[in-house]
């Protein structure tokens, strides 16, 4: 009775949220699921559209009795056929027969170990206790054909298109499949990098970690196969600024985009995660941008002072005051930041919130540490206005694990660089393990930002030449980062020596994660961290699968004899990889198709293909 008496009265959001149904945010499916089994799938010897699997009758419409079911995301590697020689299915298949087949579990990759403390590897037998099924659009959705004159398969694809968020719902299992392939007639070669600027990627990536079931697989080879966790894991953006070969599909997926975000929203509340409910309600702006579509104004009718902006903003997030952090440690300046509102910022600001006040507990589904400005979250998510106001209003420059121009990096954040450093940053700091900000941008492929940080801090030989190195070691490992960099002086062959590269902080996060590995807790990040010292990017960029970089290396010259602290070659790396047949010959000394892939790689690079 007494406990009652001190309870904190129900704010009108969390009263609506208690008033939905179970399946507030069921996603519609307006198409069946179509599926393939698994041994179906590993018979197949070419791919075949869905029309033809359909009349064979080798699809399935997936239903949850069935067993589990794997969402397949991947880059067509023509125009008008997935995968014309049965290149990337291959891969597929000898992933599948590894998962089916393995008592491991597969790792997770280096940032989720690191920042998500609850994560944990996926055990093969998640696989392998029912029938597996698998959804690939090819063979799942209708292809309309060119000569087909009756529109009715292309209404059933649109419905099929709306199902995605659906389909992905129900999916136990999300694969990035995203091989290393050269495609000469495209003159490109296909890459995650490549994966993860396509539009159609970013929006099957975005519901997938807008859905219950967060984390993916990434697959860049048949021994690459790494558990994504949390968004900083690997490089993005939002979908309507993805890369669509056809203008209309960005216009087509702004309300499939709009409708998983009600659907995440409405999860949050129906699940009582009001934080999870404000980070994502106040992100539309991210999420939607360089889509044509309005995001959702609220969920609740206005408050009575509907014309107070900040008293409208604490109604519609469900917060009570101004100097109060919710549960998760955040307070409403962080979540208006989240949103670049600055109408709001600023009332907030008038109504006296402290400017450098800090998140108190880390976000890992976001990839934010503790101890997070709202400076550092304008900038990460390219809130222009919100950072001038700001900084106008002297937020702190650094005082968190890593400055505020650190983040810019992650999100190609050009503009934020430029304002920063007008503001007295300092671009070539670091943070708390003695990462660069310039490190970071080459790391996250954020050309555009390494090239600011270098005109406004004129980084030597060897502060490049660590650039490398985390391009080659991150997700950054391009053949244009690569040459870009070496054509700055980075040193192609320079090898790391964690005394002088890292700092003390660093060090010990690495000593005890290379001890779990010597005594057999083997990780991607414990691995990492074991063969650290000594190793280059050419042995780094094999370690991370980045074959790309790894043929620019050669091709620029790396040397193949140098050795790391283990006593580990380049060739020593790829020992334990599946790898492109281009790599084996550069490893054994023919850099010459390292050449060709690395120039058909690189934009302004010329290609002889061979009829």
């Amino acid at each position: 009775m007494s406990s009652c008496l001190f309870e904190k009265p129900r704010t009108p959001l969390e009263i609506y949220a208690r008033s939905l149904p179970d399946d507030a945010d069921a996603a519609p499916m307006l198409f069946p699921m179509y599926t393939v089994a698994a041994d179906v799938l590993l018979k197949m010897t070419k791919v075949e559209p869905h029309e033809k699997l359909k009349a064979r009758g080798e699809l399935v419409a997936f239903s949850d009795d069935l067993g589990k079911a794997a969402f397949v995301s991947h880059q067509w590697l023509e125009t008008n056929h997935p995968d014309p020689e049965f290149r990337q299915i291959r891969i597929l298949q000898d992933v599948v027969k590894r998962i089916l087949n393995s008592s491991e579990s597969l790792s997770l990759d280096p940032s989720t170990e690191a920042a998500v403390r609850t994560a944990k590897p996926l055990p093969m037998k998640e696989f392998q206790a029912q029938r597996l099924y698998f959804w690939y659009d090819y063979f799942s959705c209708p292809q309309l054909g060119e000569h087909q004159i009756d529109k009715t398969p292309n209404m059933r694809l649109a419905r099929a298109i709306t199902s995605i968020p659906a389909y992905i719902g129900r999916c136990d299992f999300f694969f990035a499949l995203c091989p290393v392939l050269d495609c000469p007639l495209k003159s490109t070669v296909l890459t995650a990098a490549t994966w993860s600027r396509r539009g159609w990627c970013r929006l099957e990536r975005a519901a997938r970690e807008l859905s219950p079931n967060s984390t993916w697989i990434l697959i860049q080879s048949e021994s690459s196969i790494e558990v994504v966790g949390t968004v900083l894991s690997f490089p993005s953006g939002p979908v309507g600024e993805g890369h669509f070969e056809i203008e209309e599909d960005r216009h087509k997926l702004a309300p499939v985009m709009r409708q998983i975000l009600v659907q995440k929203l409405l999860h949050c509340l129906r699940v009582g995660d009001l934080p999870g409910f404000r980070r994502h309600f106040n992100l539309q702006t991210v999420h939607l941008r360089g889509l044509e579509i309005e995001p959702i104004g609220g969920l609740l009718p206005s408050s009575e002072g509907g014309d107070d902006s900040v008293a409208e903003f604490l109604h519609q997030n469900g917060l009570r005051r101004v100097a109060e952090a919710d549960s998760t440690g955040w307070w409403p300046l962080h979540y208006a930041a989240l949103a670049g509102n600055a109408e709001v910022l600023r009332g907030l600001l008038e109504k006296r919130a402290d400017v450098n006040r800090r998140t108190s507990k880390d976000e890992p589904m976001l990839g934010f540490p503790p101890w997070v400005s709202a400076l550092d979250l304008a900038v990460f998510y390219k809130h222009q206005e919100a950072t001038r106001l700001l900084l106008a209003a002297r937020a702190q420059l650094e005082g968190g694990l890593a400055p505020a121009i650190f983040y810019p990096g992650f999100s190609e954040n050009v503009e934020g660089v430029r304002l920063l450093c007008a503001a007295g940053a300092r671009p070539l700091a670091r943070n708390v393990f003695g990462v660069s900000c310039l490190q970071n941008a080459a790391g996250f492929a954020a050309s555009a930002v390494l090239e600011e940080l270098v005109r406004q801090g004129c980084p030597d030989s060897l502060e490049l030449s660590r650039a490398l190195f985390d391009a080659a070691a991150v997700h950054g490992g391009s053949a244009g980062m690569v040459s870009r960099l070496i054509a700055l002086r980075a040193d192609i062959d320079f090898q790391l020596i964690i005394p002088r590269d890292i700092s003390t902080v660093g060090r010990l996060l690495l000593a005890g994660k290379s001890l779990q590995y010597k005594f057999g807790r083997k990780t991607i990040l414990s691995g990492l961290a074991y063969h650290l010292h000594g190793s280059t990017p050419l042995m780094q960029a094999i370690r991370s699968a980045q074959f790309e970089a790894a043929a620019a290396l050669i091709a620029a010259g790396a040397r193949l004899d140098l050795c790391n602290c283990r006593h580990w070659t380049a060739a020593d790396f790829a020992c334990s990889q599946s790898i492109p047949r281009f790599l084996q010959l550069g490893l054994e000394g023919d850099p010459s198709e390292c050449r060709r892939v690395s120039s058909l790689a690189l934009a302004d690079g010329y290609v002889e293909v061979p009829f």
